[in-house]
């Protein structure tokens, strides 16, 4: 199984937990539970940002692996270059988590910044959001954003 077929669901339910975490009670009752049956436009546009994000990232896997595939002058199977992919994002995710890089709040702001979806960041503020989700929260969404987004640099060594 390729690690597209994770893509989708491991982001969507990722950015799930993400809202339950950083909403208060109240907030969330008022934006994320449908009221009549209809959505909130804050849950429209979470969904939106949601679905933006795995695009982005499908998009991202695809690129590697199809630039890898097309150097190795197809010598490899596309799936096997994806478990090796998973495995280097894995790897890298891993040692992230354990460094000393999450410390420098510069860095993390900017990171989750671009990691929470947008609707969230604009209603609760950055600042906010960074005091009420869990630091082991924060690490695994600092540590897998940095890591997929710079997992291609290290795969191409």
């Amino acid at each position: 199984m390729t690690t597209s077929t994770f893509v989708g669901g491991v982001t969507s339910s990722s950015l799930e937990v993400l809202a339950g975490l950083a909403l208060s009670t109240q907030e969330y009752v008022d934006l994320m539970i449908f009221k009549d049956g209809q959505p909130s436009e804050f849950y429209k546009s979470y969904v939106r940002d949601v679905q933006k994000k795995i695009n982005e990232n499908a998009a991202a896997e695809f690129q590697c692996i199809w630039r890898e595939h097309s150097r190795l002058q197809g010598s490899k199977p596309r799936t096997t270059i994806s478990d090796e992919l998973s495995s280097k994002l894995n790897t890298m995710q891993a040692e992230l988590e354990s460094s000393d890089l999450f410390d420098d709040f510069t860095s993390r702001k900017g990171v989750m910044r671009r990691a929470i979806p947008k609707t969230l960041v604009d209603k609760v503020g950055l600042e906010v959001l960074l005091e009420r989700l869990p630091e082991p929260y924060l690490r695994a969404l600092f540590s897998s954003w940095v890591a997929s987004h710079f997992v291609s640099f290290l795969f191409y060594r």
